[in-house]
């Protein structure tokens, strides 16, 4: 073996494990950057399309969603619905594969009557209380069943792509926008 070939000491080994999260990422982030930023506020393209991903109610569950785990608790941050985010996330799982997207729906009105299915809660998540509707994720997060957890995970990722990819929460985390503007050349 060359030593070009043959792997030095302390340096990261690929793995299939690693290699399968990155290439993941690099579709969502793919997908995400698709977008056009005009399209995203105003709709995004699927509402551009005349359709979009999530129905009218699976989208205000979704916001509720997104409204707990992006809580930064900072007094002037926006909140999610001053903001594109469930737009660009209606675009962006409209734009994905549908193998991928499609139990997205059924995980909305699963999270939306979970409490009452796994918790025993007689009520609906959209009727919980801030501080209920936290508690109502964490037991999704710390779910003795495995699917549950994914599920939480998946949508905290969506979360987070969706609310971290929006212009007015980039002040949250020092980030000034992209050097070059729309339409640069680079």
């Amino acid at each position: 073996m060359s030593d070009a070939a043959r792997p030095t000491r302390g340096a990261p080994r690929l793995t299939r494990r690693g290699f399968l999260a990155f290439a993941g990422t690099s579709a969502a982030l793919s997908a995400l950057a698709g977008l056009r930023p005009g399209a995203a506020a105003a709709g995004g393209a699927a509402a551009t399309a005349g359709a979009r991903f999530f129905a009218e109610r699976e989208r205000e569950i979704l916001t509720l969603v997104v409204e707990r785990l992006v809580d930064t608790g900072e007094p002037g941050a926006p909140s999610v619905r001053e903001t594109g985010t469930v737009a660009t996330l209606d675009a962006l799982c409209a734009g994905l594969d549908p193998a991928l997207s499609r139990p997205l729906p059924t995980l909305m009105r699963l999270v939306e009557w979970g409490p009452l299915v796994f918790d025993f809660t007689f009520t609906r998540f959209s009727r919980m209380s801030p501080e209920q509707r936290d508690a109502s994720l964490r037991a999704w997060m710390t779910s003795r069943l495995a699917l549950r957890r994914k599920a939480f995970f998946a949508l905290r990722n969506l979360a987070f792509l969706g609310w971290w990819s929006q212009p007015e929460t980039w002040r949250l985390i020092g980030y000034a926008g992209p050097l070059l503007g729309p339409g640069s050349e680079a």
